[in-house]
């Protein structure tokens, strides 16, 4: 096998582990279990656990804003494109929930010692707020409005919401994904104009 795919499954052995026991759950040893490897093949390979962790939250990251940037191309710069735009962050988190489990064992203070994680976002929460910045009122904080929506779509997706039947439900129960997303564009309408 060359190196790059050998390199290949270490990444994705890692990203698998760190979305279910977080990064500081996962040691060496089990990511060469999992891609059939030793420790040092794994470091020679790809580095330290640090290293390999940044780079399955660069990949994670990198699909993620290629496929907002994407849909920020198709939209236009009004309400209802932000509407859009929301709509396609969720969609892409409920097929992604990958990307959203790794955000919550961080917020749990997993990977507390590696920084600069979070610097990632900067980047496309700047050109989303400066894309959108006329279509909310001159005093919204669309920056925190963003990382409101970032939240309460992660929360949604690993926590779900107790319907009044007392049934924790989850984007993969249709009513109540529908009743969510109408809940954001009611939350975007009511904070943004």
């Amino acid at each position: 096998m060359a190196a790059q795919e050998e390199r290949e499954l270490v990444v994705e052995a890692a990203g698998r582990l760190f979305v279910q026991l977080g990064y500081d759950g996962t040691t060496l040893q089990m990511i060469g279990e999992v891609a059939g490897m030793s420790p040092p093949e794994i470091s020679r390979l790809v580095g330290d656990k640090r290293q390999i962790y940044l780079e399955v939250m660069n990949r994670y990251y990198g699909a993620e804003a290629a496929h907002m940037r994407a849909v920020m191309e198709r939209v236009p710069p009004d309400l209802p494109g932000l509407h859009t735009l929301v709509d396609r962050y969720l969609d892409y988190s409920v097929a992604h929930p990958e990307m959203r489990a790794l955000w919550v064992h961080r917020w749990l203070r997993d990977a507390a010692d590696v920084q600069d994680v979070e610097s990632l976002y900067r980047p496309l929460i700047a050109a989303v707020v400066e894309m959108f910045r006329g279509a909310v009122r001159a005093d919204y904080d669309l920056e925190l409005g963003l990382w409101n929506i970032i939240w309460i779509v992660n929360g949604f997706i690993h926590v779900g919401i107790v319907d009044t039947d007392g049934e924790r439900r989850f984007a993969d129960h249709p009513p109540t994904l529908r009743r969510f997303r109408a809940y954001m564009h009611d939350m975007l309408e009511r904070s943004a104009l």
